[in-house]
């Protein structure tokens, strides 16, 4: 049986090319099905996307899932699709397009069935190619991007590897500082961090900015400005946050530090720009 197309998937009449550059990014015309647009909430190990992951999940209309690998798998469809029709550039073809929509659609609507959600929202830990590739051909898709500070989420995640660094997320960042798991984290913390503050700066309009500590500090203003880019009826929800071990500090209070004798400085210079661009104060050595 052929998935049925979402409505936010399904192509317009009487518009046959479907080269990226001319997708529209929010008509006036589909805004009544803006609604059910999906979420893709873009986080990174250690940014404390669980407690966001536990308050979306009380909202009935939304049905979360966890690194599906629908993004990665969409994303390697189109690349296939563009060299079967020899395309260098960003566009695909109509069938392409058609056949894109009908993989994503499919596995969507399979997602929602299980969980009798309405609207699908992935926390994914995909790179930013898949979801840039998503957010081109489904430009009605919302962006939740996770900050937290260097910080905390480099305690964090030292604090959830109970064996050492390990795994290919952060492989790439631990053969590049062997000695130095600090300046491991510390570089895979400003890789991630910059490549989200990139995408947000491609999509202004469909994403939204959380601070994890503003989540916690203030649930109900960080939840009601959720709801409201999103376009969620939050009458009668009472999310419940679930923390981890690493209680976070006010993004504007002092850090608790690391030891910055063990970050290059060039590595230190750049984490310390990335907190500026995000309001968070600069990392100092955890024995000051």
């Amino acid at each position: 049986m052929a998935a049925v197309l979402p409505p936010w998937a399904r192509p317009r009449p009487g518009r046959p090319t479907m080269s990226v550059d001319e997708l529209p990014g929010r008509p006036a015309e589909t805004a009544k099905t803006f609604g059910n647009a999906p979420v893709i909430v873009i986080a990174y190990a250690g940014s404390g996307a669980d407690r966001l992951r536990s308050a979306l999940s009380a909202f009935p209309e939304l049905a979360c899932t966890r690194q599906t690998g629908i993004l990665p798998l969409f994303h390697q469809a189109f690349a296939t699709w563009q060299a079967v029709d020899g395309n260098a550039g960003e566009g695909v073809s109509p069938l392409a397009a058609a056949s894109l929509r009908a993989l994503s659609a499919g596995l969507m609507t399979a997602v929602l069935a299980r969980q009798r959600g309405k609207r699908w929202c992935e926390f994914a830990a995909a790179p930013p190619a898949a979801a840039q590739t998503f957010a081109r051909l489904y430009p009605q898709a919302r962006f939740l991007i996770a900050h937290r500070r260097a910080d905390t989420a480099a305690r964090a995640i030292i604090g959830s590897s109970h064996w050492g660094l390990e795994g290919p997320e952060l492989a790439p960042y631990v053969s590049a500082h062997p000695a130095s798991p600090v300046a491991a984290l510390a570089g895979y913390w400003a890789a991630h961090t910059a490549q989200q503050l990139e995408f947000e700066q491609a999509h202004p309009d469909k994403c939204h900015r959380l601070r994890v500590e503003d989540l916690t500090a203030d649930p109900a203003r960080a939840l009601q400005g959720i709801s409201d880019f999103l376009a969620l009826d939050s009458t009668g929800v009472r999310p419940t946050l679930t923390h981890d071990d690493d209680r976070d500090p006010p993004a504007d209070g002092p850090v608790t530090g690391l030891p910055t004798d063990r970050i290059p400085a060039p590595l230190l210079a750049r984490v310390n720009e990335l907190h500026r661009t995000l309001g968070y104060p600069p990392v100092t050595d955890a024995g000051a």
